[in-house]
This record gives C-alpha cells, sequence and structure tokens, in this order.
C-alpha cells in the first residue's frame, strides 16, 4: 500500500491500487473508472451478501449420471417392446415362429444395454464396443442357437456367426417363401432389432427431442418390407399396434415438462396425459381408417427387393426335357426312381419332372426361376379346398436336375440343398448326388368335384402360359382348327375336352420325326394322312397350342407314368419306358389340371417315309439330327469364354487386385505396428525406455507433427506443442526428461522408470484421441508412415549433407 493511503474499511476487501495502463489515454481511462466504481461501491455496502454455493441442479445434465424413474422406464419399456413388435414383419417370411426366439432376445437385451450406455453416459466408442459384444453374444446363443454342443459354442457356431453377418441379408433374398428359420436367415432381422433397441433406448436417456427415438423404430419396421415383399404381413393389426406404441411413446415423452425427469411433475401434467390417450386412440383409428379406405397404394404391386437382386439356383440343363422324351421311349429298361403315394392318391397316375411354359416357334422350354427353398413351399393360389398326396422319392438312376413331384408342393424334406419354382411349382438341385438322393414330398391335389363347371385362372403371374409367339406367327390351319373345335361348344372346359378328344385321334408312332415346333405341328393339320402321326411330343405341344390360340393358360409337362406292372408291394419302379409328356390347364379353384393329349391305347400308324437324302446314320440318331428337338438359343445369355482374355478381363483382374490391396494394406500396417510396439517393449531398461519415446514418436507422425533424429526431445516436444496444443502433449513434455536421461545417464535406469515410460505413452495417446476427432483416431491406427519415417529422414539428411560438401 502507497504512503498516504487510507486503510481499507473493515470487513472490506483490499483492492491494490493500480498505475494507469500503458497504452492510449482513454483506454487507460476506462480501467481506471472501473477500479473506482468498484473501491465505491465496496465502501457503501462494508458487508455485501454471501454468494451461495451452486447446487447439483443447476450442473449440466452431461455432467452426471442419469437416474431412472418412473417416466424414463416407461419409455424405455415401450421402445424395447416396440422394437420387437416391428420384427413381427417377418411373421410370414418364415413358416414357423422359431425365430422369434431370435428377434425377441435382440429386443430385450439390445434394450437393457441401451438404456445402462445411456444411464451411465458411456462415450461413444465404450457404447459401441459393448453393443458390438452384447450382440455377439446374442448371435451365438440364440441365433445360432442350433450349433450349441450342449450350450457351449463350437468352432461351427464362430464360423457361422461371420458367414451370416457378411451373406444373412444376401441368403434371406435366394431363398424360397416361407423359409425355415435358420441362424443365417434371423441373422439380419435380428441385428436390425438389436440395433434400434439400443439407439433409440440411448436417444430416449441421452434426448429431449420428442421423436429422435421413434425414428429407429420406424425405421425397423420399414427394412423389413423388402425382404417381406413376397409374402407381407396381411392385415391391419400390425400397423395399428405399431402406430400405437410409437404415438404413446410420444405422448409419455410430452406429457412430461422434462422428458427426462424422473417423475411427472404436477397434476396438469398427469392431466394433460391422460387427455393424451384418447386423442392417440382417435389417431391411431383415422390412421388405420385412411388406411383401408383411401390407400395411397393397394400392395399389389408392392416393390420386391428379390426382382432387383436375383438370386438363382444354378440350373444349367441346357436341353430341353421334352426333346429327350425319344431317346428314353427307345430304351424302355432304365431304372430311374423308385415312388410311394400315400394319403389322397385317386387319380394321380403320373408324377411331373418339368413344367414347359415358354415357346417360340421351335421348342417349349422353361422360364422357371428357381429360389433356394425351405422345408416349407409356398401353396398355389389358384387352388381352393384341395386334397394332399405324400411321395416318397428314391433315386435309384435318374440323371439331370430336376425332382419328381406332382400337383403343387407344399412340403419336402430330405433334401439338403434344393430350389423351387413358385410360378411352376417345379423342384430342381444342384447337388451331386442326385442318383442316390431320398425325400418326402407332400403336394396339393385339385379335387374332381365340380370340374366340368371350371373356369380358366387367368391373373398377371399367369398371362404369359395364354401367349404364343407372332414370330414366327401361329400357322393358319392351326388357328382354325382350335377356333372350329372351341366353337363348337359353350362351357370352357368342354373346350378343352374337344381339343384332347381331337389330338387323341392321331395315330401313335415313335417313328415320327422329332421335333415339336410350328412345321411339325402342321403336319398334323395338313392334307396327306400319312403325315398326320406322332408320339406324346407332338401331341402335348399340339394341344398347348390349340388351347392358348383359345386363351387358356396352358404349358406342357413333362415326367413319367406310374406304371401297375413296374409296382413293386406299394412302390412304383419308374423305368426309362414310363416317359411321358401331357398338358396342363390352370382352371380356378383346381390348379394345374391334367390333359391327356395322347391315345392312351397307342394306336399305331404308318409313319412318313424319311427323306432320300437321309443316310442310314441319320436313321439310329433321329433326334439328334433335327434341329427342331434341339433348344433354341437364348440370345440373353453370355457367349462362352474364349482361349483368350479380354480386356474387360484383364480391367477385372485389375480391380480384384486393386480392391484386395486395399483391403490388406491397412491389415498389414496395423500388424507391423503391434509387432514394433512388442519388439520395442524388450531388451534393457533403457532400450524399452528409449521404445517408448520411439512408440511417442510414432503417434507423432501418425497427427501430422514432422519427427527428425536431429531434433532433441525438448525440441521435439516443443515442436508438438505448436502444432497440437499443450492439452494434447502434456504426456510428451514429462516423458521427455526421463528418454533424456536413459539415454546418456552411465547408470541404468530404474524399473519404475520404465514404467513410468510406458505409461506416459499410453497417456499420450489418450489425450490425442480427446483433442482429435474418432476419424482422425482411426485413420491413425492404419497411417504407415511411422513404418517409413526413419528412412525418409535418414535420406534426407543425406541429401542435405551431399549438398553442404559439395558447396
Amino acid at each position: 500500500m502507497r504512503p498516504g493511503t487510507p486503510p481499507p474499511p473493515p470487513g472490506n476487501v483490499a483492492i491494490r491500487q493500480q498505475s494507469a495502463p500503458a497504452g492510449p489515454a482513454s483506454a487507460g481511462g476506462n480501467v481506471n473508472r472501473t477500479i473506482g466504481q468498484t473501491q465505491q461501491a465496496l465502501q457503501r455496502n462494508p458487508n455485501p451478501p454471501k454468494v451461495k454455493k451452486r447446487s447439483s441442479q443447476h450442473l449440466p445434465q452431461t455432467a452426471r449420471k442419469v437416474k431412472v424413474g418412473l417416466v424414463l422406464y416407461t419409455q424405455l419399456v415401450i421402445a424395447g417392446v416396440t422394437a420387437a413388435t416391428a420384427s413381427l414383419a417377418y411373421l410370414r417370411y418364415f413358416s414357423g415362429l422359431g425365430f422369434l426366439i431370435s428377434t425377441l432376445t435382440a429386443a430385450a437385451v439390445g434394450a437393457f444395454v441401451g438404456a445402462l450406455a445411456g444411464a451411465r453416459r458411456w462415450s461413444t466408442w465404450v457404447t459401441v464396443g459393448v453393443a458390438v459384444l452384447g450382440y455377439a453374444l446374442v448371435a451365438i446363443f440364440a441365433v445360432y442357437r442350433g450349433t450349441l454342443s450342449h450350450g457351449i459354442p463350437t468352432w461351427t457356431t464362430l464360423k457361422s456367426v461371420g458367414t451370416g453377418l457378411v451373406n444373412g441379408w444376401n441368403r434371406m433374398l435366394s431363398v424360397s417363401l416361407p423359409a425355415d428359420p435358420a441362424g443365417e436367415l434371423e441373422m439380419t432381422p435380428a441385428l436390425v432389432t438389436w440395433t434400434v433397441a439400443v439407439v433409440s433406448t440411448i436417444l430416449i436417456l441421452r434426448t429431449k427431442s420428442l421423436l429422435a427415438p421413434i425414428l429407429p423404430l420406424v425405421v425397423a419396421f420399414v427394412v423389413a418390407q423388402p425382404f417381406t415383399a413376397a409374402r407381407p404381413v396381411g392385415g391391419m393389426v400390425l400397423v395399428g399396434v405399431l402406430l400405437a406404441e410409437v404415438l404413446f411413446l410420444t405422448l409419455v415423452r410430452a406429457g412430461a415438462v422434462d422428458p427426462l425427469a424422473r417423475q411427472v411433475a404436477s397434476k396438469a401434467t398427469l392431466g394433460r396425459f391422460l387427455f393424451g390417450i384418447p386423442v392417440v386412440l382417435v389417431a391411431v383409428a383415422a390412421g388405420l381408417a385412411g388406411m383401408r379406405f383411401v390407400p395411397l397404394a393397394d400392395g399389389d404391386s408392392r416393390f420386391d427387393l428379390r426382382n432387383a437382386v436375383p438370386q438363382k439356383l444354378d440350373v444349367h440343363d441346357t436341353i430341353s426335357p421334352l426333346s429327350t422324351l425319344k431317346a428314353q421311349l427307345k430304351k424302355p429298361d432304365g431304372n430311374l426312381f423308385k415312388v410311394k403315394l400315400s394319403g389322397d392318391t385317386a387319380g394321380v397316375d403320373r408324377v411331373r419332372l418339368a413344367a414347359l411354359d415358354s415357346y417360340d416357334g421351335a421348342t417349349w422350354s422353361s422360364d422357371d426361376s428357381f429360389l433356394l427353398a425351405g422345408r416349407t413351399l409356398p401353396p398355389d393360389e389358384s387352388l381352393t379346398n384341395p386334397r394332399q398326396v405324400t411321395l416318397d422319392v428314391t433315386m435309384n438312376g435318374l440323371g439331370g436336375q430336376y425332382l419328381p413331384e406332382v400337383g403343387s408342393p407344399v412340403s419336402v424334406t430330405g433334401i439338403p440343398r434344393f430350389g423351387f419354382s413358385k410360378d411352376s411349382g417345379a423342384l430342381a438341385t444342384d447337388e451331386e448326388t442326385l442318383p442316390s438322393l431320398t425325400y418326402q414330398l407332400v403336394a396339393d391335389v385339385g379335387r374332381p368335384a365340380g370340374l366340368d363347371k371350371s373356369v380358366p385362372y387367368v391373373s398377371p403371374a399367369t398371362s404369359a402360359d395364354t401367349q404364343l409367339p407372332t414370330d414366327p406367327p401361329i400357322p393358319p390351319e392351326i388357328k382354325a382348327k382350335g377356333d372350329q373345335l372351341a366353337g363348337n361348344v359353350a362351357e370352357p372346359y368342354a373346350k378343352l375336352q374337344a381339343i384332347q378328344k381331337f389330338t387323341q385321334s392321331f395315330p401313335y408312332n415313335l417313328e415320327t420325326r422329332p421335333g415339336h415346333s410350328y412345321n411339325a405341328l402342321s403336319r398334323l393339320f395338313g392334307a396327306n394322312l400319312s403325315e398326320q402321326v406322332g408320339y406324346a411330343e407332338q401331341f402335348a405341344a399340339a394341344f398347348v397350342v390349340l388351347a392358348r390360340s383359345q386363351g387358356f393358360p396352358a404349358r406342357v409337362a413333362v415326367g413319367y407314368m406310374l406304371n401297375n406292372d413296374h409296382k413293386d408291394g406299394d412302390a412304383y419302379q419308374v423305368k426309362t419306358g414310363d416317359a411321358h409328356a401331357w398338358a396342363e390347364v390352370n382352371l380356378k379353384g383346381y390348379g394345374w389340371v391334367t390333359f391327356e393329349p395322347t391315345d392312351p391305347k397307342r394306336h399305331t400308324g404308318q409313319a412318313p417315309k424319311k427323306p432320300d437324302t437321309e443316310t442310314q446314320a441319320d436313321n439310329t440318331r433321329p433326334e439328334q439330327n433335327s434341329t427342331a428337338s434341339q433348344p433354341a438359343e437364348d440370345p440373353n445369355l453370355p457367349a462362352l469364354a474364349g482361349g483368350k482374355l479380354t480386356v474387360l478381363d484383364w480391367a477385372l483382374f485389375v480391380l480384384i487386385g486393386l480392391g484386395g490391396l486395399v483391403v490388406l494394406t491397412p491389415i498389414a500396417v496395423a500388424g507391423e505396428k503391434f509387432r514394433r510396439r512388442r519388439l520395442r517393449r524388450s531388451g534393457s531398461r533403457a532400450a524399452r525406455i528409449v521404445g517408448a519415446w520411439q512408440q511417442a514418436t510414432d503417434r507423432l507422425l501418425e497427427h501430422g507433427v514432422p519427427v527428425s533424429a536431429a531434433l532433441t526431445t525438448a525440441e521435439l516436444t516443443e515442436q508438438a506443442q505448436e502444432r497440437i496444443g499443450s492439452q494434447g502433449t502434456g504426456a510428451l513434455a514429462v516423458l521427455a526428461p526421463i528418454v533424456t536421461s536413459a539415454m546418456y545417464s552411465p547408470a541404468e535406469p530404474a524399473d519404475t522408470a520404465v514404467q513410468e515410460a510406458w505409461q506416459l505413452e499410453a497417456q499420450l495417446r489418450r489425450e490425442l484421441r480427446k483433442v482429435r476427432s474418432p476419424f482422425v483416431t482411426v485413420r491413425a491406427w492404419m497411417d504407415p508412415r511411422p513404418l517409413f519415417a526413419r528412412w525418409v529422414d535418414e535420406r534426407r539428411r543425406r541429401r542435405d549433407m551431399d549438398r553442404l560438401t559439395r558447396g
């Protein structure tokens, strides 16, 4: 205190006299005036009021843990239940309810993990780590529960979890629906349910936004729609329940003054909540009414992700099954398979191998798209009140990829891997063990009662079965005969019977030239009686062409007759001589109904004389020499690769190599860093301290700080503080003198110094993570600069030395 200055009043705070600051007079005057005003205020009030200590209620919400009360409990429970409800969108995708074990477990445990992370205010990285670990446990013990051995995970379990994460979504698009519940198919629904449950509960505890926790729950339901478009959960029940749950969650959050409050604040708030309940109910009812009576879309043309990402079974038969008919009939004694029928088998006298629904004027072929199927298969929508037939099939010689079946298959057991075509009802497999396969099939078969009054079943899915090619067009004589036969009767079934009677009138002769093109069929309708002969190939094709010319959905079926002469007990031994072709017409309520175009008594006729230019070798192999018997080449199929690689092939190889390099390089860098870290923690105590410093300098390089051997530890520390800041390099400043002492002190450092050095290195990593973004931290793990820094520095210093020595 300067001399002459009066002492401060008792109880007042002494304020040191300030000299006038340097600078402009106006600035100094302002400071002096402020100090003077403060002194006068203290003199006027010798007893200033004491400032109350800030209570904990004024601390920021993020600074303390969340205490969960009734309001938050209610929100968390609603979120978990809504996540579980969203998974019910897969009810019709699966054939059973076994998938609910995975999805409900994921919803419950996910909500618990999210609530724990939100309540304890875990960091983002800790939350993600716990969530990943938690879902791994759910995947092992719930999703892939079938691979456990006495409750203990096996190598198969771990391998299946990895495969399911990568290929689960793709597998869901490549199976026929409904699919059997299996780990690989349950992986994606469970993962989506887990994710939305964790995210929604965390948002409930960490945000005050009313709608933020609802968004993940809605996304879960939306994600399910592309996967289940082929078999969606119909009706309004599921949508109504989901709508009610999300609106109630919004109501609970809106009813409280603070959505993070532990309890409802007042009776007024409780009243607003109770008033909101009928509002929610009215909103749900209005939404469902709009969905029912004023729909934005009817759902019939729903986008199906399967159409955009087709996943087909590899069925690569290149020869039409109809073209192989004559070759089999020529060698009638070959065993193919045994079949035993049970159930309501009245009228079942044949089994189908393939259904040919596409005709180009030369060849009947199949447009089947085979999707991998499970035990349960989708029923035929055109069948009403069907009867069921069971087939037990044992292969003993049948080749190819098609599997024998009847009617509309609804269940198959015993085949490890097979595909099903929903359009035709055909079955196929890409397994190599077909000759020794045994399986059981359950099929729906239409009842014969009232068949004479039936009408064609025409829908968008079957409209293609009524079409004939226009180039080449149908021959006039065939079209005229179809009009004549159909014009004599009125009932649709009677028209089909008239066509059947007409085709059965043709004489049967296996020596007829093979083929079923328009040209071959025209011979049946010509004036030359000697050419009006054929066998099942021509008769079945002619029936279907005539039926389609009158607008009937018809197709050619190829398979085998069940011959009573080959019956052994209650099983039929099917031979090559039982091969046959017939016609099938889709009738409403009866499905694909069989019509027999071939004379059942096989009345023989004279085969037309073959051309004189035909050689004897041609006579023995008529089906190979007839172009009509061969399938037409599909112009959409890619050409077979030749012996030379094209530019596109090399480009693909380069892209694959670059992709592999992009994936493997970060892994190699991280592995080398791990190896160097372990190496630096070995050796003498001084070497280990220097190793800690080298690890620290590697971290600086990853964050853009240049490091050179010419710098001392103090200089490098100062340079790092300039680049990063003192908050990110505090541990480096403490580590520097320890390293200097270890390098230049004649005595060996103590063990505590080694331990402290590595602890400081770990603290430096934590400090850098705090001052840098998570993206920079992740990028630093795979940064290759520390691996080449010493070589680059030595090269630069050597180059600089050369320049100095050269002058």
